[in-house]
């Protein structure tokens, strides 16, 4: 076996024991076991359980972020309407993590420390993705962000409760509406608006 796939087959074990079992009660000779090869094979591509767990938390958010990614590209949607199909996007992706296992999304979301490391690492994705949104709008004409990634940072923060794990036991078509009526609130809000008629005053 080579060492790509000894390592990709490491990660695929821990990944499965992960999901259903938790980092707390995963140890490093269980993902051995799952992966079918010694202890010190795994110690060989990773130097801790830590350092397993960060790296499929950071697959994790990349799948997130393509995710947000994909759907803020697709199509000549006006920047205000990328933003929106961005988030709601991540709201699905963030519901397939839900259904992925009984701790999938503990590798999005917990208080290990490797996972607090890739979240902090996506939030700075995050908030680069929206910027540059909000700022191809600008120059398009089409939203008002004069400070991309200040606005950038609001923005995240108004979305924060449909993100994990705010979203765990809610009803999804109550989420989603939610979100549409967000969207309403906080991107419609961005759209540039002609200035209103100056009134030409009598005599």
């Amino acid at each position: 076996m080579t060492e790509p796939d000894r390592r990709a087959q490491i990660l695929e074990a821990a990944d499965r024991l992960l999901r259903h079992y938790g980092a707390q009660k995963t140890t490093v000779s269980d993902v051995a076991r799952e992966a079918g090869v010694g202890v010190g094979s795994v110690y060989l591509e990773f130097p801790s359980k830590d350092a397993i767990v960060e790296e499929l938390s950071r697959s994790r958010h990349r799948e997130v972020l393509d995710a947000m990614r994909a759907a803020a590209g697709a199509g000549r949607k006006l920047f205000g309407e990328r933003l929106g199909r961005a988030f709601d996007a991540r709201l699905d992706a963030f519901f397939a993590l839900l259904d992925a296992g009984t701790h999938a999304c503990d590798l999005v979301h917990c208080v290990s420390a490797a996972v607090k490391t890739a979240q902090v690492s996506f939030h700075h994705a995050e908030l680069a993705l929206v910027a540059d949104l909000l700022r191809r709008g600008a120059e398009a004409g089409e939203l008002d962000a004069a400070d991309p990634e200040a606005l950038a940072g609001t923005i995240l923060r108004a979305y924060v409760s449909f993100s994990l794990p705010m979203i765990v036991g809610r009803d999804r078509a109550e989420t989603r509406a939610a979100l549409a009526a967000m969207h309403q609130l906080v991107l419609r809000g961005l759209l540039v608006r002609p200035p209103p008629p100056t009134r030409r005053r009598a005599g």
